[in-house]
C-alpha cells in the first residue's frame, strides 16, 4: 500500500517528477562529467610531467655533485644494490628508480658519455605509468642526437666503445642537453668496460605527490624518510619539473572541487524548491491524510521514498550519460591515452549514494514546511 500510494503521487504530479528527474539527471550528467573528465586530464597531464625526465638525483652525501654534472672520473661510486634497497619502500614519495654509472670517454676522437642504465622495478609501477626509462639488453646501445650526427651512426649501426662493439637501437631527437652527447648501455655492460663492478655513480628517481601537503610538506616527508633509510645519502631536486608537476596537479583539483560544490548546492536548490511546491499543491490532500490520523512519519516517508526512487533512477541514467560523455570527448584531445579513459563502474555506488543523500538533505526544507501545516486551517480554507 506504501510504495502504491509514493507511485501514485507520482503520476498525479507526472509534470513536476519528470522535471525534478530531468534536472537530477542533468546534474549527475554534469558532476560524473567534470569529475572523470577531470580525472582522465590530470591523469594525462602527470604522465606528461613523467616524461620530462626524473626529478630526483641521489647521491652520497660526500659526493662533488659537480663531478656528477661533469661525468669526470672523481665521481663517487656506491653499491647499486641501493637502488633495489629503495625501491623496497612503498612509503618513500621517490619512484620509478634507475641505476646509473656514467664516465667522459672518447669515441673516435670526441669526447662523450658512456651511461650505464638499469631500471629498478617497485611496487608502485603499473602497464599505465611505468619507469620513463626501460631497459637495455646487453650489447645494444641508444644515442643522443649529437653522437649520432658526429659518428655518423643512425638505427641499426654499430658503435665501438673501448674495444666492445654496441649496435644502436635507437637515436634521440635533439634535446639540446648533455644528454645529446650521452652513449646508452646496459649497466652491466658499462660497468665491465669502466672496470666497475656492481657500483653505480648516481640514482635517478622521480618524486611522486601522494600523501598529500603541499610540495614543501613532500619534500620534507621524503627527506626524513629517505635518510631513514640511507643516512649517508643526499638527495637533489630538479624543481623545475617538481614544481610544475604539482602546481598541474593543484590546478586541476582545485577547479574540480570548486566546480562540483556550485552543482551540488545547484542541486539542492532544484530539489528543495520543487518539493516545496509539490508540498503546496498537495497541502488539501496532506490536511485530509493527517485529520484521519495519518502520522506525519508516514506522510514524510512518501516523500522521502519517492524522492529516493527519482535519485536512484537518475544517478543511474546520469551516471551512463555523463561517463559515456567524458570518454567521447577526452579521448581525442588527450596526448596520452591513460587507462583510465573508460567508464568506471566503481563509482557508480559512491554516485549513487552522493545523489540519494543529497536529495534527502534537500527535502528538510519541504518536509518543515510541511510538519508544520494546520490541517485544521487547511481544511477550513477548502
Amino acid at each position: 500500500m506504501f510504495f502504491k500510494m509514493v507511485f501514485n503521487q507520482a503520476r498525479q504530479k507526472w509534470v513536476i517528477t519528470c522535471l525534478l528527474s530531468l534536472a537530477m539527471v542533468s546534474l549527475v550528467v554534469l558532476y560524473v562529467y567534470l569529475g572523470n573528465s577531470t580525472r582522465f586530464t590530470n591523469r594525462a597531464m602527470e604522465i606528461i610531467m613523467k616524461n620530462m625526465g626524473h626529478n630526483l638525483v641521489l647521491l652520497p652525501k660526500r659526493a662533488n655533485a659537480l663531478d656528477t654534472y661533469r661525468c669526470s672520473e672523481h665521481q663517487v661510486l656506491f653499491s647499486d644494490g641501493v637502488t633495489r634497497e629503495l625501491a623496497k619502500h612503498k612509503h618513500l614519495n621517490s619512484k620509478y628508480y634507475v641505476s646509473v654509472l656514467q664516465r667522459m670517454v672518447n669515441v673516435r676522437g670526441r669526447d662523450l658519455v658512456l651511461t650505464g642504465l638499469e631500471p629498478v622495478k617497485g611496487p608502485g609501477e603499473s602497464a599505465e605509468k611505468p619507469n620513463p626509462i626501460t631497459p637495455i639488453a646487453g650489447g645494444h646501445a641508444r644515442v643522443g642526437s649529437a653522437v649520432s650526427n658526429v659518428l655518423g651512426i643512425g638505427q641499426g649501426g654499430t658503435i665501438s666503445v673501448k674495444g666492445k662493439t654496441f649496435r644502436v637501437d635507437e637515436t634521440f631527437a635533439e634535446k639540446g642537453s648533455i644528454d645529446d652527447f650521452r652513449i646508452y648501455i646496459n649497466l652491466a655492460d658499462c660497468q665491465e668496460l669502466l672496470d666497475a663492478d656492481g657500483k653505480i655513480s648516481q640514482i635517478l628517481a622521480f618524486e611522486c605527490l601522494h600523501g598529500g601537503g603541499t610540495l614543501a610538506d613532500i619534500e620534507k616527508r621524503q627527506r626524513r624518510n629517505l635518510a631513514g633509510i640511507v643516512p649517508d645519502f643526499k638527495q637533489i631536486t630538479k624543481t623545475d619539473i617538481s614544481k610544475g608537476r604539482f602546481m598541474a596537479r593543484l590546478t586541476t583539483q582545485r577547479y574540480l572541487y570548486y566546480l562540483l560544490g556550485i552543482v551540488l548546492c545547484i542541486t539542492i536548490v532544484v530539489i528543495s524548491g520543487t518539493g516545496v511546491q509539490e508540498v503546496s499543491e498537495r497541502k488539501r490532500e496532506m490536511g485530509i491524510m493527517i485529520s484521519m490520523g495519518t502520522g506525519y512519519s508516514y506522510i514524510i516517508g512518501l516523500y522521502l521514498a519517492k524522492i529516493l526512487l527519482v535519485a536512484l533512477a537518475a544517478s543511474a541514467t546520469g551516471f551512463l550519460i555523463g561517463s559515456h560523455l567524458s570518454v567521447w570527448l577526452t579521448r581525442p584531445f588527450l596526448v596520452y591515452q591513460t587507462q583510465p579513459v573508460t567508464v568506471i563502474w566503481q563509482q557508480l555506488p559512491s554516485v549513487a549514494l552522493l545523489t540519494c543523500a543529497v536529495a534527502v538533505v534537500a527535502e528538510i526544507v519541504p518536509m518543515v514546511k510541511l510538519i508544520r501545516m494546520d490541517p485544521n486551517s487547511i481544511l477550513m480554507e477548502e
